[in-house]
């Protein structure tokens, strides 16, 4: 899903130095957010769906998030198409069956596992009509993808389709595209149903320059088709030494996305180390604004574990000193923590579980031997901090 060599004249425009506020990644002591949802803030969210494209062993797992497992296509058939026609893998164009049976697989549980109704996108991106060149091989182009949407359409018959376009690139052959996105000739199964850009954060991205790039493909595509737009976004800056956004990068992206788009696709991410943890944390905030499930109750926690950032280590028990404080201006009644036993691969018992009443600003310390068992599958994982008045989001890396 990144650009290829096609789009090599285009990376000269990215050559722009990093915003020096970018915000260290590491973290020593992982607070939990607390900021509640706002009902403005769950209206703006309202609509607005985060997919999620992850495989493979021991993915961060955003579907504990709230995100929905979808679909990605790749271009295992490496389609061309010029002034003569069009070819797979420089031969003859695969058969229904053997594309169908392919769509299928990428949508299966050794693939991607994607949801009936989620998005199958088409990332054929040697054939993507703004890569094309105008002319006879971009009619070609636009007739092999009408062949391939509805076969793709056969193959997933709950599934909007889209493809994995440069429309804020470029807008060559933006005629073709729009014919793409209508059903001209009747057989609406031939048509997409929603646009999916990139819009990564390249190396040397801005503020200005990520926004300016998002504006213009969600002009061009509303201009199209009133259709969904599911931009395609990744944790990682992409580039040349690209790590982790920093949290506050990732917090402006899901800004603009909720107030331009109808949802985003997290293409592959990943969460390895302890560059993600502000990614991670701020990944569990947004999430939690978005599925109005953020922490709730008077109390701000913080939980701070030995290696000293977010990451735990699978297979351990590791004691973790937690803090609740009272961040009200009244004093809460006295409750109990509550069983630590959410998320998979997970348990423990505090070891102090009864909590006073705290005035404002007062704060009870206790300690959970934490167990994660070796077996635990995704390199992230959702915790709950629970008492009988609140419930704190915590997340960790998995290691």
């Amino acid at each position: 899903m990144q650009r290829r060599n096609v789009l090599s004249a285009l990376r000269s425009r990215y050559a722009r130095p990093l915003a020096a506020a970018a915000a260290a990644l590491g973290l020593a002591v992982l607070p939990i957010a607390s900021s509640p949802t706002s009902a403005a803030a769950a209206e703006a969210a309202a609509g607005f769906t985060v997919f999620t494209n992850e495989r493979g062993a021991n993915p961060p797992g955003m579907p504990q998030y709230g995100a929905i497992k979808s679909t990605v296509v790749y271009d295992v058939f490496a389609f061309k198409c010029n002034t003569s026609g069009c070819t797979a893998n420089g031969g003859a164009i695969p058969t229904q069956a053997v594309y169908e049976a392919k769509v299928k697989e990428y949508m299966g549980a050794n693939q991607f596992g994607g949801a009936a109704t989620a998005p199958v996108v088409l990332d054929f991106e040697d054939i993507e009509l703004t890569q094309v060149p105008t002319g006879q091989a971009a009619t070609n182009a636009y007739n092999l993808w009408r062949q391939l949407i509805e076969w793709a359409h056969n193959a997933a018959p709950q599934a909007p389709i889209c493809n994995y376009g440069y429309e804020g690139w470029s807008n060559q052959n933006h005629d073709l595209v729009k014919l793409l996105h209508q059903d001209t000739d009747g057989n609406d199964k031939n048509n997409l149903d929603c646009f999916a850009p990139r819009m990564y954060w390249d190396s040397g991205e801005t503020q200005t320059s990520w926004s300016n790039e998002l504006n213009l493909a969600v002009s061009r595509d509303r201009a199209m088709a009133d259709q969904p737009i599911y931009p395609y976004i990744n944790p990682k800056q992409l580039g040349t030494g690209g790590d982790y956004l920093p949290g506050n990068t990732w917090s402006y992206m899901i800004a603009q996305l909720k107030a331009k788009t109808d949802g985003f696709v997290n293409w592959e991410p990943s969460a390895t180390t302890a560059s993600a943890c502000a990614w991670v944390s701020q990944n569990s905030y947004e999430m939690g604004v978005i599925t109005g499930t953020s922490n709730s109750g008077p109390f701000t926690v913080s939980a701070t574990l030995p290696s000293g950032n977010c990451t735990v280590q699978r297979g351990t028990t590791t004691t973790v000193p937690v803090t609740l404080t009272n961040n009200t201006s009244s004093t809460t009644a006295a409750t109990q923590m509550q069983s630590f036993a959410d998320t998979p691969g997970f348990s423990g018992s505090w070891k102090y579980w009864n909590l006073p009443a705290l005035a404002p600003g007062a704060s009870f310390s206790t300690e959970l031997p934490m167990t994660i068992a070796a077996t635990q599958s995704t390199s992230t994982a959702l915790l709950h901090i629970k008492t009988g008045l609140s419930d704190n989001r915590w997340a960790v890396i998995v290691q």
